[in-house]
C-alpha cells in the first residue's frame, strides 16, 4: 500500500485531472531535463543503443514552480512524423527548444486517455510529447548541470 506521502504516478487522464492540467497551459519551459537511464529500461531489462532510443525519461520544468516527471515520453515534430531518435539528439533538440523559449501550448489526451503535451517555441513550430506515464510536483530550485 502507498504511503499518503508519496506522490501518485498517474497513467491516464481523467476529466479532473485534465481541468488541473490544463490550467499549466501557456506556462515557459525553463529546462527539459533528458535521463540516460530510463524506467521502462529498467523494469523491462531490455538495452537500447542510445542512439536508436525513441523513448525517454524527461524531467520538464515550468517557469510558476511546477515540473513533469515524464517516463517513457516520445517526441514528434508532428503526430504523423516518426518519433525523435537517440539520446544525444533528443537532449540538445529539447535544450534548444527551451532556449527559444518554448511554452507549454496544450495539453492533449490520446484515445487511450494517456497525456499528450504540445510544446511550441520558434515561429510556429511543435513538440509533440505523448507519455506512458508522470508526475506533477513542485520545484524550489532547478537542478544544477
Amino acid at each position: 500500500m502507498a504511503r499518503q506521502d508519496e506522490m501518485p504516478l498517474y497513467t491516464t487522464v481523467d476529466d479532473e485531472l485534465y481541468n488541473e492540467l490544463s490550467q499549466l497551459a501557456g506556462q515557459k519551459i525553463i529546462l527539459a531535463e533528458v535521463w540516460e537511464d530510463s524506467l521502462s529500461t529498467a523494469l523491462e531489462g531490455e538495452e537500447v543503443a542510445a542512439e536508436e532510443q525513441v523513448s525517454f525519461d524527461i524531467d520538464l520544468y515550468l517557469a510558476d514552480g511546477a515540473y513533469f516527471e515524464l517516463y517513457s515520453a516520445t517526441c514528434y515534430d508532428d503526430p504523423e512524423a516518426d518519433p525523435w531518435q537517440g539520446l544525444e539528439s533528443v537532449t540538445e533538440r529539447l535544450a534548444a527548444a527551451a532556449k527559444q523559449g518554448a511554452v507549454l501550448q496544450e495539453v492533449a489526451v490520446d484515445e487511450d486517455d494517456q497525456l499528450v503535451l504540445v510544446l511550441s517555441y520558434g515561429k510556429g513550430r511543435q513538440i509533440y510529447l505523448p507519455v506512458a506515464a508522470w508526475l506533477l510536483e513542485e520545484w524550489d530550485e532547478l537542478p544544477s548541470n
